[in-house]
């Protein structure tokens, strides 16, 4: 393919029949344009103009490369437009899930992901494991992250990692219990109300705890039992487990799942779920060497 500089200069040679006029309108020296023109007609391997002369008109040659050059500044300037258009077309991927999840798995992913490709967007929303299947099934996200649940009908998923739903007691609790082990169905338990998952596996059908106190989120629960004389139920990712003490697991190993589309509409975030799979399984199912 001839350069697009130097086919310029060209047409606009012809177009003015001066070098110099071409050379003002292009902001160029005139010898820088005579120079585009001697290696136009270098790669052409032949005369492009009549007795050498801009001002004498085109050799038959010289026609042809002034439509090829013609078209090609046209094509080209068509192509700009088509970049411009897209890059400022942006696509907003929206992801789901609880707020460790997000920050643990998905926050440093989208950050450079968007670096390379700044016509993404992507909003990150934090809900709950059922919250963010809600949204997912009404379309309002693209993505979520989603502790032991069902894959919906038209939804992919890949298994992350495992989780356990766990009692935990801090050390200064989990001491005074060995001295006395009837306190541990005396003490309050801290519960996410909004985690349903806590309710089927831990609440339903038993009497096992005296004082529930449903808070917002794992943060509260792990904060709670940690400054105060209280038990908690959270998934044992969400805590350093030297700082605590399982007294009891529940739902053992339960998965936590990449929730997606079987069948993407749009190619960027096709591309981008491609990319977070790829991360995730790199990260997470890889064998440790």
């Amino acid at each position: 393919m001839l350069n697009l500089k130097i086919l310029r200069s060209y047409k606009y040679a012809v177009d003015y029949s001066s070098f110099k006029a071409a050379a003002e309108k292009l902001m160029y020296s005139q010898s820088t344009i005579s120079k585009h023109v001697a290696e136009l007609e270098q790669a052409v391997g032949f005369p492009l103009f009549n007795e050498g002369k801009v001002q004498y008109g085109l050799t038959e040659i010289g026609e042809l490369t002034y439509n090829y050059a013609q078209h090609a500044l046209i094509a080209y300037g068509h192509f700009k437009e088509q970049v411009k258009a897209t890059a400022s077309r942006q696509t907003v991927i929206k992801i789901g899930g609880l707020e460790r999840y997000l920050a643990e798995m998905v926050v440093t992913k989208v950050v450079n992901y968007q670096i390379d490709h700044p016509q993404v967007r992507f909003d990150l929303i934090h809900g709950t494991s059922d919250e963010t299947l809600e949204r997912l099934r009404a379309g309002k996200l693209d993505m979520g992250i989603i502790a032991d649940r069902m894959v919906p009908a038209d939804f992919t998923s890949l298994a992350i990692k495992r989780e356990s739903l766990v009692l935990i007691a801090s050390c200064q609790t989990y001491e005074k219990i060995l001295q006395d082990a009837s306190l541990m169905k005396k003490l309050p338990v801290l519960i996410d109300r909004k985690a349903s998952v806590i309710f089927e596996y831990v609440l339903k059908d038993t009497n096992e705890f005296a004082q529930v106190i449903h808070v917002e989120g794992d943060l509260m629960v792990v904060t709670g039992v940690e400054s105060q004389m209280c038990l908690g139920v959270v998934s044992d990712g969400c805590f350093n487990p030297n700082d605590y003490h399982v007294l009891k697991i529940y739902n053992e190993a339960a998965p936590i799942r990449l929730i997606y589309p079987e069948k993407w509409e749009e190619k960027n975030k096709k591309l981008f779920a491609e990319s977070l799979i790829r991360q995730l399984q790199q990260d997470f199912l890889t064998p440790p060497q």
